[in-house]
């Protein structure tokens, strides 16, 4: 750090080692990068250790003049301060979580004249499917499936043939294909099939020689596995699970109740005993029905997938699924085992 100024460095001396958020300034004082880190201290020295190989990270690190910092208990809640403090200043380094306004819908076409699907900028009936953030991928999708029109079912599973050239549009057969693409892009099961049939039809195409038809099915069963990834609807069981976070902390214990993939509750404990966490269930279940949710679902969207992923993520946490079923005392246990 010899050539970078000596306040700076001491404001980078300074940074702890604990998560939370961290705000680059040029020098007029605006905030021109914003990141978060499970540990602020390594990350933040870590753009001044380390030679980039990025000219823009390069330019941006020429440009910071001073550095501010935010401490959070949590990783998640430092990853949700992240993604709301970029939509709101909108930092000129960030790229990730600015623009969502951007983000686009699929939509499943009633008329046979038309695509059998398109892309919507808003939700316009039951029938469009997102929001997405990757407009590429989502060009790539519907080109996939106009090449492999017509879709029809037998018993549980799909018939379709990969076409070089796309099948016209028939009145007869639009029916049956747009009644698969619904169900299969509405109903977790039916995805799953679609992509099996997929992967298979890739494996088929590969021992036949076809490597160009091969490519183009493990091509898209990478795109939509990023649709299933980021399905939201009445089937999906994340949509519709209570999920219980419990994440040891620097003083105690830290609980998040999550509806929707929403934190309805959360709370800060030195002890955690069975009847705090009853009582914080009892609470975070009145809030869960009294608590009208953020309906811009663009915008919401970033922040769900964030607590998805955190969700699914459980190297440092303990996770209860809120049922017929649920155990407090079990995971109150696993909690204070968990390092």
């Amino acid at each position: 750090m010899s050539k970078i100024p000596k306040c700076l460095v001491e404001k980078i001396n300074s940074v702890p080692a604990k998560p939370g958020i961290y705000q680059m300034k040029d020098s007029d004082g605006n905030i021109i990068y914003i990141g978060k880190s499970k540990s602020l201290k390594s990350r933040v020295k870590s753009y001044f250790n380390t030679q980039h190989k990025w000219n823009k990270i390069k330019k941006m690190v020429f440009h910071i003049h001073d550095i501010d910092f935010i401490v959070t208990d949590t990783h998640l809640e430092a990853q949700l301060l992240e993604c709301a403090l970029i939509k709101k200043m909108k930092p000129i380094y960030n790229v990730q979580f600015k623009n969502d306004k951007k983000y686009k819908y699929l939509k499943i076409e009633h008329c046979f004249k038309n695509k059998p699907i398109t892309i919507v900028d808003e939700r316009e009936n039951e029938n469009c499917f997102g929001p997405y953030r990757s407009k590429n991928i989502l060009f790539a999708i519907i080109n996939f499936f106009e090449h492999i029109y017509p879709i029809s079912k037998y018993e549980n599973a799909y018939d379709f043939t990969y076409n070089m050239l796309p099948q016209p549009i028939k009145k007869e057969t639009f029916e049956e294909n747009k009644n698969c693409i619904i169900e299969i892009f509405s109903k977790k099961k039916k995805m799953l099939k679609f992509l099996s049939e997929i992967e298979s039809k890739m494996q088929l195409a590969a021992s036949e020689f076809q490597f160009e038809t091969a490519s183009i099915y493990r091509d898209i069963l990478h795109y939509i596995k990023y649709l299933d990834d980021s399905l939201v609807n009445e089937n999906s069981n994340l949509r519709t699970s209570r999920v219980l976070i419990g994440e040891k902390i620097e003083n105690g214990y830290k609980i998040f109740y999550i509806s929707n993939n929403n934190i309805i509750l959360k709370k800060k404990y030195k002890k955690l005993t069975g009847k705090a966490l009853e009582e914080f269930l009892i609470q975070a279940q009145k809030l869960e029905n009294d608590i009208s949710h953020n309906k811009n679902e663009k915008s919401d969207l970033d922040f769900k997938n964030i607590i998805k992923a955190e969700i699914r993520d459980t190297t440092s946490k303990v996770l209860l699924t809120i049922d017929n079923n649920y155990n407090t005392d079990e995971f109150i246990n696993k909690l204070m085992k968990n390092n």
